[in-house]
Protein backbone atom coordinates (compact mmCIF):
# COMPACT_ATOMS: atom_id res chain seq x y z
CA UNK A 1 0.00 0.00 0.00
CA UNK A 2 1.32 3.42 -0.93
CA UNK A 3 2.12 5.71 2.04
CA UNK A 4 -0.51 8.21 0.89
CA UNK A 5 -3.16 5.47 0.92
CA UNK A 6 -2.00 4.15 4.29
CA UNK A 7 -2.71 7.53 5.87
CA UNK A 8 -6.38 7.18 4.90
CA UNK A 9 -6.83 4.01 6.94
CA UNK A 10 -8.68 4.48 10.22
CA UNK A 11 -6.74 3.46 13.34
CA UNK A 12 -9.55 1.16 14.48
CA UNK A 13 -9.97 -0.55 11.08
CA UNK A 14 -9.05 -4.22 11.01
CA UNK A 15 -6.45 -5.59 8.61
CA UNK A 16 -9.08 -7.77 6.92
CA UNK A 17 -11.61 -5.00 6.34
CA UNK A 18 -8.91 -2.67 5.04
CA UNK A 19 -7.56 -5.32 2.68
CA UNK A 20 -11.12 -6.01 1.47
CA UNK A 21 -11.54 -2.34 0.53
CA UNK A 22 -8.48 -2.69 -1.70
CA UNK A 23 -9.71 -5.88 -3.36
CA UNK A 24 -7.27 -8.38 -1.86
CA UNK A 25 -8.63 -11.78 -3.05
CA UNK A 26 -8.00 -13.65 0.21
CA UNK A 27 -10.33 -11.31 2.10
CA UNK A 28 -13.24 -12.43 -0.07
CA UNK A 29 -12.78 -15.97 1.19
CA UNK A 30 -12.46 -14.81 4.78
CA UNK A 31 -15.54 -12.60 4.52
CA UNK A 32 -17.67 -15.52 3.30
CA UNK A 33 -17.21 -17.69 6.37
CA UNK A 34 -20.21 -19.53 7.74
CA UNK A 35 -22.10 -17.52 10.34
CA UNK A 36 -24.18 -19.10 13.12
CA UNK A 37 -26.33 -16.63 15.02
CA UNK A 38 -29.31 -16.23 17.35
CA UNK A 39 -30.03 -12.76 15.94
CA UNK A 40 -33.05 -12.22 13.68
CA UNK A 41 -34.66 -9.04 12.38
CA UNK A 42 -36.38 -8.41 15.72
CA UNK A 43 -33.33 -9.12 17.89
CA UNK A 44 -32.61 -12.26 19.90
CA UNK A 45 -35.02 -15.04 19.01
CA UNK A 46 -37.06 -16.58 21.82
CA UNK A 47 -35.60 -19.79 23.19
CA UNK A 48 -38.82 -21.84 22.90
CA UNK A 49 -38.80 -21.55 19.12
CA UNK A 50 -35.09 -22.20 18.99
CA UNK A 51 -35.50 -25.38 21.06
CA UNK A 52 -37.80 -26.76 18.38
CA UNK A 53 -35.94 -25.44 15.35
CA UNK A 54 -32.39 -26.02 16.49
CA UNK A 55 -33.07 -29.53 17.76
CA UNK A 56 -32.81 -30.53 14.09
CA UNK A 57 -29.11 -29.65 14.32
CA UNK A 58 -28.56 -32.29 16.98
CA UNK A 59 -31.01 -34.78 15.47
CA UNK A 60 -29.25 -34.77 12.10
CA UNK A 61 -25.71 -34.77 13.50
CA UNK A 62 -25.31 -37.30 16.29
CA UNK A 63 -21.70 -36.28 17.14
CA UNK A 64 -23.01 -32.79 17.98
CA UNK A 65 -25.77 -34.31 20.14
CA UNK A 66 -23.20 -36.36 22.01
CA UNK A 67 -21.08 -33.26 22.52
CA UNK A 68 -23.98 -31.16 23.83
CA UNK A 69 -24.93 -33.94 26.26
CA UNK A 70 -21.33 -34.17 27.47
CA UNK A 71 -21.11 -30.41 28.05
CA UNK A 72 -24.50 -30.14 29.78
CA UNK A 73 -23.44 -32.94 32.12
CA UNK A 74 -20.10 -31.27 32.77
CA UNK A 75 -21.71 -27.88 33.37
CA UNK A 76 -23.79 -29.11 36.31
CA UNK A 77 -27.32 -28.93 34.92
CA UNK A 78 -28.34 -32.20 36.56
CA UNK A 79 -28.78 -34.04 33.26
CA UNK A 80 -27.59 -37.56 32.59
CA UNK A 81 -28.70 -37.52 28.95
CA UNK A 82 -30.68 -35.67 26.29
CA UNK A 83 -32.83 -37.76 23.98
CA UNK A 84 -34.59 -36.49 20.88
CA UNK A 85 -38.02 -37.84 19.96
CA UNK A 86 -40.63 -37.03 17.36
CA UNK A 87 -43.76 -35.50 18.90
CA UNK A 88 -47.06 -34.41 17.38
CA UNK A 89 -49.01 -31.22 18.06
CA UNK A 90 -52.55 -30.41 16.98
CA UNK A 91 -52.62 -26.89 15.57
CA UNK A 92 -55.07 -24.59 17.40
CA UNK A 93 -58.30 -24.05 15.50
CA UNK A 94 -57.80 -26.95 13.11
CA UNK A 95 -57.38 -30.69 13.03
CA UNK A 96 -54.02 -30.41 11.32
CA UNK A 97 -51.22 -32.23 13.09
CA UNK A 98 -47.65 -30.94 12.99
CA UNK A 99 -44.70 -33.13 13.92
CA UNK A 100 -41.52 -31.84 15.53
CA UNK A 101 -38.34 -33.26 16.92
CA UNK A 102 -38.28 -32.35 20.60
CA UNK A 103 -35.49 -32.85 23.16
CA UNK A 104 -36.16 -34.51 26.50
CA UNK A 105 -33.89 -34.13 29.48
CA UNK A 106 -33.05 -37.31 31.35
CA UNK A 107 -32.43 -36.99 35.10
CA UNK A 108 -31.04 -39.78 37.24
CA UNK A 109 -31.76 -39.88 40.97
CA UNK A 110 -31.07 -42.88 43.23
CA UNK A 111 -30.54 -45.15 40.22
CA UNK A 112 -33.91 -44.16 38.79
CA UNK A 113 -34.30 -42.16 35.60
CA UNK A 114 -36.96 -39.56 34.86
CA UNK A 115 -37.48 -38.02 31.43
CA UNK A 116 -39.20 -34.69 30.87
CA UNK A 117 -39.78 -32.47 27.89
CA UNK A 118 -37.14 -29.77 27.55
CA UNK A 119 -39.61 -26.88 27.67
CA UNK A 120 -40.12 -27.54 31.40
CA UNK A 121 -36.41 -27.56 32.15
CA UNK A 122 -34.99 -24.47 33.85
CA UNK A 123 -34.39 -21.38 31.75
CA UNK A 124 -30.65 -21.84 32.31
CA UNK A 125 -30.70 -25.39 30.95
CA UNK A 126 -32.79 -24.33 27.97
CA UNK A 127 -30.54 -21.33 27.35
CA UNK A 128 -27.35 -23.42 27.40
CA UNK A 129 -28.89 -26.01 25.05
CA UNK A 130 -29.95 -23.36 22.54
CA UNK A 131 -26.65 -21.51 22.79
CA UNK A 132 -24.70 -24.69 22.05
CA UNK A 133 -26.82 -25.27 18.94
CA UNK A 134 -25.02 -22.22 17.47
CA UNK A 135 -21.59 -22.66 19.02
CA UNK A 136 -20.97 -26.34 18.34
CA UNK A 137 -21.63 -26.19 14.56
CA UNK A 138 -19.32 -23.17 14.32
CA UNK A 139 -16.61 -25.00 16.25
CA UNK A 140 -17.05 -28.16 14.17
CA UNK A 141 -16.92 -26.50 10.77
CA UNK A 142 -15.14 -23.19 11.37
CA UNK A 143 -16.74 -19.81 10.85
CA UNK A 144 -18.20 -17.19 13.15
CA UNK A 145 -20.77 -17.46 15.92
CA UNK A 146 -22.62 -14.15 16.38
CA UNK A 147 -24.50 -14.19 19.69
CA UNK A 148 -26.70 -11.53 21.25
CA UNK A 149 -26.79 -11.58 25.06
CA UNK A 150 -24.36 -14.42 25.57
CA UNK A 151 -25.06 -14.54 29.27
CA UNK A 152 -28.86 -14.70 28.99
CA UNK A 153 -30.28 -17.09 31.62
CA UNK A 154 -26.79 -18.36 32.50
CA UNK A 155 -24.82 -18.09 35.73
CA UNK A 156 -21.80 -15.75 35.31
CA UNK A 157 -19.48 -18.69 36.04
CA UNK A 158 -20.69 -20.27 32.79
CA UNK A 159 -18.92 -17.64 30.70
CA UNK A 160 -15.45 -19.04 31.30
CA UNK A 161 -16.14 -22.58 30.00
CA UNK A 162 -17.93 -21.08 27.00
CA UNK A 163 -14.87 -18.97 26.18
CA UNK A 164 -12.66 -22.02 26.72
CA UNK A 165 -14.45 -23.80 23.87
CA UNK A 166 -13.02 -21.21 21.47
CA UNK A 167 -9.61 -20.89 23.12
CA UNK A 168 -8.75 -24.59 23.10
CA UNK A 169 -7.42 -26.14 19.90
CA UNK A 170 -9.03 -29.47 20.85
CA UNK A 171 -12.55 -27.98 20.79
CA UNK A 172 -11.80 -25.36 18.14
CA UNK A 173 -9.64 -27.10 15.52
CA UNK A 174 -10.79 -24.80 12.67
CA UNK A 175 -10.17 -21.47 14.43
CA UNK A 176 -13.82 -20.47 14.71
CA UNK A 177 -14.52 -17.06 16.23
CA UNK A 178 -17.25 -15.74 18.48
CA UNK A 179 -18.64 -12.20 18.42
CA UNK A 180 -21.13 -11.44 21.16
CA UNK A 181 -22.88 -8.83 23.26
CA UNK A 182 -22.97 -9.27 27.00
CA UNK A 183 -24.28 -7.43 30.06
CA UNK A 184 -22.30 -9.48 32.57
CA UNK A 185 -19.29 -7.35 33.47
CA UNK A 186 -17.48 -10.46 34.73
CA UNK A 187 -16.64 -11.28 31.11
CA UNK A 188 -13.99 -8.53 31.27
CA UNK A 189 -11.90 -10.86 33.46
CA UNK A 190 -11.61 -13.22 30.49
CA UNK A 191 -10.79 -10.76 27.70
CA UNK A 192 -7.95 -8.53 26.57
CA UNK A 193 -8.53 -4.84 25.94
CA UNK A 194 -8.33 -5.29 22.15
CA UNK A 195 -11.23 -7.77 22.35
CA UNK A 196 -13.63 -5.41 24.14
CA UNK A 197 -16.03 -2.90 22.64
CA UNK A 198 -18.05 -0.69 24.95
CA UNK A 199 -21.42 0.81 24.08
CA UNK A 200 -22.98 3.87 25.71
CA UNK A 201 -26.32 5.52 25.04
CA UNK A 202 -26.65 9.29 25.26
CA UNK A 203 -29.62 11.39 26.42
CA UNK A 204 -31.03 11.40 22.87
CA UNK A 205 -31.13 7.60 22.76
CA UNK A 206 -28.21 7.34 20.34
CA UNK A 207 -25.59 4.68 21.03
CA UNK A 208 -21.85 5.12 20.57
CA UNK A 209 -19.41 2.22 20.49
CA UNK A 210 -15.64 2.24 20.85
CA UNK A 211 -12.93 -0.35 21.29
CA UNK A 212 -11.33 -0.33 24.71
CA UNK A 213 -7.78 -0.26 23.36
CA UNK A 214 -8.60 3.00 21.56
CA UNK A 215 -8.85 4.78 24.94
CA UNK A 216 -5.70 6.48 26.17
CA UNK A 217 -4.21 5.20 29.39
CA UNK A 218 -5.65 1.68 29.29
CA UNK A 219 -2.78 -0.66 30.09
CA UNK A 220 -2.44 -4.27 28.97
CA UNK A 221 -2.17 -5.45 32.58
CA UNK A 222 -5.08 -3.36 33.92
CA UNK A 223 -7.84 -5.10 35.85
CA UNK A 224 -10.48 -4.31 33.23
CA UNK A 225 -13.36 -5.54 35.37
CA UNK A 226 -12.40 -3.48 38.43
CA UNK A 227 -11.83 -0.32 36.42
CA UNK A 228 -15.06 -0.71 34.46
CA UNK A 229 -17.04 -1.23 37.66
CA UNK A 230 -15.40 1.92 39.08
CA UNK A 231 -16.63 3.87 36.05
CA UNK A 232 -13.18 4.54 34.58
CA UNK A 233 -14.22 3.55 31.07
CA UNK A 234 -17.76 4.90 30.97
CA UNK A 235 -20.48 2.83 29.27
CA UNK A 236 -22.34 2.29 32.55
CA UNK A 237 -26.04 3.01 33.10
CA UNK A 238 -26.99 6.16 34.96
CA UNK A 239 -29.23 4.83 37.73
Amino acid sequence: MAPAEAKKVRQNASLISTAAQYGVPLTGIMANLSVFSNVVWAGREHDFHRIINETNVFHEKDPLREQVVSLLREWDFGLSDVVIEEVSFTNPGSAEITKYYMPFGVHKVDNQEAKRIFTVESSGTQGAYVLLSYLLPALAAGGVAVIDELEADLHPHMLSPIMDLFLSSSTNPHDAQIVFTCHAAEILNLLQKSQVMLVEKDEQGCSEAWRLDSMKGVRKDDNLYAKYMAGAYGAVPQI
